[in-house]
């Protein structure tokens, strides 16, 4: 019984001493400088083209922390972008009721690392956005659009 003893003493030394060993060793190994690091945000512009200093009529910040570098700039346009393609079904709606009016909108979606300037994402909107009272109106542009495309086919 005493060698059981013994025995499960030993495994139980043995199983500290080499935690402490892991342990030694985790902490000595130093991960390598990624450079700065900071957040990404996702931006809505008026237009695709913004002087300098310019703020989005809406931003959003998703929580992403990137390199401050271009892996990090092309990761949160990524982001961005798919942000800004999954909101198109409810986009209007929650632009409206934000903005409160708006005529002839086409938003462009943009992106900041870090302290850096606004960049352009390469998205901008298919069709114009109108909104009155906070609610999507039928912008003039579409109804126009429109009527032009039944006098085509009229002539036809």
């Amino acid at each position: 019984m005493s060698s059981r003893v013994l025995l499960c003493d030993l495994c139980i030394v043995l199983l500290c001493g080499l935690s402490l060993i892991l342990a030694e060793e985790k902490n000595s190994i130093t991960p390598a400088d990624d450079g700065p690091k900071g957040n990404c945000t996702c931006g809505g512009f008026p237009t695709s083209a913004i002087e300098p200093g310019s703020l989005p009529l809406l931003s959003q910040n998703p929580g992403l922390v990137v390199k401050c570098d271009d892996e990090g700039a092309g990761t949160c346009k990524s982001l961005c972008n798919a942000l800004a393609t999954a909101t198109k079904a409810k986009g209007p709606e929650v632009l409206c009721n934000r903005l409160k009016n708006a005529k002839e909108l086409k938003l462009s979606a943009f992106y900041q690392v870090c302290d850096k300037p606004w960049t352009y994402a390469d998205i901008t909107a298919d069709e114009a956005l109108c909104c009155e009272e906070s609610k999507v109106k039928v912008c003039p542009s579409a109804e126009k659009n429109a009527t032009d495309t039944v006098d085509a086919k009229l002539a036809i």
